[in-house]
């Protein structure tokens, strides 16, 4: 059994894709619409928890988690 690439598969391999800078700034405008998406999402969370004081119970996260979630890093989501 040959392990050898044929001789078209591996220049597909090889071929560099071109930079895009519509890939670039898409991907940019995306990270820019979920942090702003994860920070209304954790506001709406802490004003929740405000105004009941049972909801951290009812979400399965304790008191301290909750409080401490704005501040958790973007990349961790």
């Amino acid at each position: 059994m040959s392990f050898y690439f044929q001789s078209g598969s591996a220049t597909a391999l090889a071929e560099r894709r071109p930079f895009s800078w519509r890939a670039f700034f898409g991907s940019a405008v995306e990270r820019v619409r979920v942090y702003f998406a994860h920070r209304k999402q954790r506001r709406e969370l802490l004003d929740y928890m405000a105004s009941d004081h049972r909801a951290a119970a009812d979400l399965g996260i304790t008191s301290h988690e909750a409080r401490n979630l704005p501040m958790k890093p973007f990349r961790r989501g």
